[in-house]
């Protein structure tokens, strides 16, 4: 790697006001250098000591008031821990829905094997960063009770997680990547697990105390053209609408076939109301009131997102509100269904959950919703100059 390619990529690694100003004082450096004869190596390695050694809290060099980089990275930090949180949770309740036998091609079950297999521990990996980011932002906050807050909240998720691993019964190993039976002692494990979900509470208290905080927040209104809205929330929301037409049509049709193969539907619904007494007018009633209202939140939000006088409605608004869309209409379809999944299991003796390929990845379509808005959450873009000034004044 040349050394100006080097003191470039160090300078990317500087907060945003800082990063020209040392990136054309390091390359004059190294310019001089070789003009001397000189190695450049020398250069590098100081501009890579300035990386590390620099205070990323400066206004002068963040354009943000100080305590900006404390608050951002326990922001950031606490919403991948939750991100984290909500996909493994998912994952382990929902670890048993998978299609039943026959009822998608072997490729179809190939990938949604390995997705199940990627997915929570891309969630792992994730919880692991956001953990970084709140002991992080312990180091850089600037009162005593902001960096026991963040240690906190750094300390209860990962207590939890140690918790759940040791677990003496041992979580399921497939819904919980590392997990497995062990020979720790029960009253112990209960107390760590304990301390953790305390330690986990508390430490969102103290997360939103840091990010509130007492000094200017240097905040300022955000606003999008309406150009940019209007090629963002319609696809939103044909992503949302699609959902709910699959997932209405997948517990209505596609499920109950996966479910009882080789019947066709009617004789499916007629057994349920023979043998079950399912009320099938019901439960169809209920499932089309589920479709019926998310539908209607998405079509809300689109006409919102369109209307010229919404420019604070930004494109990462919009992209946060439509994925709370999408994960909560897949989280309530499961009561929506509920009825249809336990009458199946009555009248012809399977098993209540989903088993359809649809169901399957609706599922994880869900969760990693709800995870990737709490990720959009949490990278809040920075603030500029003008703001902090205001915020100071």
């Amino acid at each position: 790697m040349s050394a100006d390619l080097a003191l470039r990529a160090l300078a990317r690694l500087l907060p945003p006001r800082a990063r020209a100003r040392y990136r054309e004082e390091w390359r004059t450096d190294a310019s001089r250098a070789r003009q001397l004869g000189l190695r450049s190596a020398g250069v590098v390695m100081g501009a890579a000591l300035l990386v590390v050694t620099l205070d990323r809290d400066s206004p002068a060099h963040t354009g943000e008031p100080r305590g900006a980089l404390a608050r951002r990275l326990a922001r950031r930090g606490s919403t991948l821990v939750a991100a984290c949180a909500v996909v493994l949770i998912g994952t382990f309740f929902t670890a048993g829905i998978a299609p039943e036998p026959g009822a998608a091609p072997m490729a179809v079950l190939s990938a949604l094997e390995a997705a199940g297999w990627i997915v929570p521990r891309l969630a792992l990996a994730l919880g692991a960063l956001g953990l970084l980011l709140l002991v992080a932002g312990s180091s850089k906050a600037l009162t005593s009770l902001g960096r026991a807050a963040l240690a906190v909240a750094a300390v209860g998720p990962a207590l939890i997680a140690v918790a759940v691993v040791a677990w003496p019964a041992g979580p399921d190993p497939e819904a919980v990547p590392g997990a497995a039976a062990s020979g720790a002692n029960p009253a112990f494990v209960a107390v760590v697990l304990g301390v953790g979900v305390a330690a986990s509470v508390l430490g969102a208290f103290g997360v939103l105390a840091v990010v509130a905080g007492s000094g200017p927040l240097g905040l300022q209104p955000r606003r999008s053209a309406w150009r940019r809205r209007a090629s963002v929330a319609p696809v939103g929301a044909v992503v949302a609408l699609a959902v709910v037409v699959l997932g209405a049509i997948d517990t209505l049709v596609w499920n109950p076939l996966a479910k009882v193969p080789g019947l066709p539907l009617p004789v499916v619904y007629e057994r349920m109301v023979s043998v079950d007494g399912f009320p099938l007018g019901y439960n169809v009633a209920v499932v089309l009131v589920w479709a019926v209202f998310w539908a209607g939140l998405a079509l809300g939000v689109l006409a919102l997102a369109l209307s010229r006088r919404a420019s604070w409605f930004t494109v990462r608004r919009i992209a946060i509100v439509m994925l709370v869309l999408v994960g909560g209409a897949l989280f309530f379809r499961f009561f929506a269904g509920f009825g249809f999944g336990m009458s199946i299991a009555d009248t012809f003796g399977t098993s209540g959950g989903d088993g359809s390929a649809v169901s399957a990845v609706l599922t994880l379509l869900g969760q990693l919703s709800l995870g990737a808005a709490l990720v959009a959450f949490g990278w809040a873009p920075r603030v500029r100059a003008r703001s902090v000034e205001r915020a100071g004044a």
